[in-house]
This record gives structure tokens, sequence and C-alpha cells, in this order.
């Protein structure tokens, strides 16, 4: 009974995120009467000073950048 029920929690809280996440943006606002935070767009780059991965291009260069290269892969023959 327990597993199910410390499950059922898990699934409930996934499924909450989810909708969160993809919900419309005029939608979040109106959360903002709940808590301001919930306005806030959920990840990479919601917060205008972030810079910890630097994916965006807004917070410098990217530690992967420069690192991409062309390899070549042998010929199969049918």
């Amino acid at each position: 009974m327990a597993q199910e029920l410390i499950v059922g929690v898990i699934v409930a809280v996934a499924v909450l995120y989810v909708a969160w996440r993809y919900m419309p943006q005029r939608w979040r606002k109106g959360l903002g009467r709940v808590h301001p935070k919930l306005t806030q767009a959920p990840g990479c780059g919601s917060d205008s000073s972030c810079s910890s991965c630097g994916s965006c291009g807004t917070g410098g260069e990217s530690p992967a950048q420069g690192l991409e290269k062309t390899v070549a892969m042998p010929h199969s023959r049918h």
C-alpha cells in the first residue's frame, strides 16, 4: 500500500511539472497571483543572469565550442 502511494505521488508531481512546463505564458501569468515565482518560464535561459552553461549564447562562450571534429567513417561494401 505504501509503495503505491509513493508511486502515485511521484507520478502526480511529474504530471504537474510537465503541465506547468508546457503551459502557455499567458496562463502562467495568472499564477502570479498565487506566487510570483510561478510566472517565470521554466528551463535553461529563463533567468536573465543565466551563464552557467553558455548554451543559449548570452552567457559567453560554451565550454564545448570549438571541439567539434569531422570524423571520417569507413565506407561499407555490400
